[in-house]
This record gives C-alpha cells, sequence and structure tokens, in this order.
C-alpha cells in the first residue's frame, strides 16, 4: 500500500539538505577541498580498485533505472516518482554543469598525484551526476516505504556510491554534496506530485514501463560500457537480476497474475 507523500517540514527530508548545504559552506570557506579529495581518494589502499568500481556503478542512470524493474507489478509508485524525479534533476543537473563548467580533479591535478580508477574525466564536475542519481533513487525509496531502517539503509549506501566518485577519481567532495541535495530533493518532487497524479500507478503505465525497463535490461547486460571494466561482472549480475526478476513481474502485469 502506497503511503502518503512526507511533507518538507518532515525532518528525514530537510535535515540531509541542511547538512549536506553546511558542509559545502565550511569546505569551501575553509579551502578543503583538495585536501578532502586526497584523503578520500585514499580509499582504494584499504580495499583495492574493483570495490570502488562497483560501488560506483549503482550511480549510473541505466543502472538505476534497470533496478526498478522488480518494482514493476507491486510499486508502480517509486517507478512513476523516480521518472518525474529524474525529469525534473536531469534539467537542473545539466544546466549547473555547462553554467558553472568547474574543472575535475583530472583537469586540476597531476595525474601522477591521485589515483584514477575507469573514465578520465577533466569538465563539468559540479554536480556530481551519479551521485544525483542515487540519492534521487534512494531518496524515492526512502520516502515512498517511510520506514526507519529502509530510510537509515538507503541514505547510508547513496552516501557511498557518492564517496565511490571520490575514490574512482571523477570528483571533489564539494560536487558529491551538491549531487546529494539535488537528488534527496528531486526525490522528494518526485514523490509528491507522483502522490497528485494517480496515471502513474496504472496498468497501462505499468505496461509502458515494462517494455522501457525491459530494454534497459537487456541493453545494460549485452551492449552498455560503464567505462568501468572492473565492474562489469557486477553489471552483468545486476543485469541478469533485474532481467529475469522484472520478466517474472512483467508478466504478471500483462496477464493481470
Amino acid at each position: 500500500m502506497k503511503k502518503c507523500a512526507p511533507s518538507f517540514k518532515d525532518t528525514w527530508v530537510w535535515s540531509p539538505i541542511l547538512i549536506f548545504a553546511i558542509l559545502i559552506c565550511v569546505i569551501h570557506l575553509t579551502g578543503l577541498n583538495a585536501q578532502l579529495f586526497l584523503f578520500f581518494n585514499k580509499a582504494h589502499d584499504l580495499t583495492g580498485d574493483r570495490l570502488w568500481a562497483i560501488v560506483t556503478l549503482f550511480g549510473d542512470g541505466l543502472v538505476a533505472a534497470v533496478l526498478l524493474f522488480p518494482f514493476l507489478k507491486k510499486r508502480p509508485d517509486i517507478i512513476w516518482s523516480v521518472l518525474i524525479a529524474s525529469f525534473s534533476y536531469m534539467i537542473i543537473l545539466h544546466s549547473l554543469k555547462r553554467i558553472m563548467d568547474v574543472p575535475r580533479p583530472l583537469g586540476v591535478l597531476s595525474p601522477d598525484s591521485f589515483h584514477i580508477i575507469g573514465w578520465r574525466l577533466t569538465k563539468h564536475a559540479f554536480p556530481s551526476g551519479h551521485t544525483t542519481t542515487i540519492f534521487t533513487l534512494m531518496g524515492v525509496i526512502a520516502f515512498s516505504f517511510r520506514e526507519k531502517s529502509i530510510y537509515i539503509w538507503s541514505f547510508i549506501f547513496a552516501l557511498l556510491v557518492g564517496i565511490s566518485r571520490i575514490a574512482v577519481g571523477a570528483h571533489w567532495p564539494i560536487d558529491v554534496l551538491g549531487g546529494a541535495i539535488l537528488g534527496w530533493l528531486c526525490a522528494w518532487i518526485g514523490v509528491s506530485l507522483a502522490d497528485r497524479s494517480q496515471w502513474g500507478f496504472s496498468r497501462v503505465a505499468q505496461i509502458i514501463y515494462g517494455i522501457i525497463l525491459l530494454i534497459c535490461a537487456i541493453d545494460l547486460l549485452f551492449f552498455y560500457n560503464t567505462h568501468y571494466a572492473l565492474a562489469d561482472p557486477a553489471k552483468w549480475v545486476v543485469g541478469g537480476v533485474c532481467l529475469v526478476w522484472g520478466m517474472i513481474e512483467f508478466y504478471k502485469v500483462i496477464f493481470r497474475k
């Protein structure tokens, strides 16, 4: 059963946004952005590269979309909320990236001074797209279920993916915090607006979602290049599991099981 959308007055909606905004101000004013980047970038020393390549995979837009496939039958509201939230954040995200045009670590620092895993990018750093994506997805899940344990684990997982963007050498800490604010805010917007538009919960909508997500799962499994080769085994596992699970749910939707 879908629960009522949270109010922005709810602590679990605004508190992460406030905390992240304060951290951005503190880091900017103290000039600690580069130092913090170099600190978190050394995370591979303890874990190796593969872990962070896999974790950062979950911030990829196509991977996030495929993760929605298992929700098709029982929770179409989550898919509808993510779609609305994604439309909101894509406009803001790409506008900010081009307007601010902040160089990434590789565009400022010497490649020998930090560790890079996977894709080597130099520009359009702020805000982090992977972080925005995962905070949108996990935020929608947290706001839709509204259970403390789900909220906590969703938030921790999203934060871990955000940290992975520093560990792989793709983003500054401020980029990650900016992406977290944008994703969390858009998640709340998505859930709130979806709650007012019941069409997104209909069987017709579910069939449309099913077709789109089926294509996404096949693309992820067989064709898509994440640019993180170390994470390919995880990509195949996620794609395979979500494809099979999603097809079972799609079958139930089509044949009203």
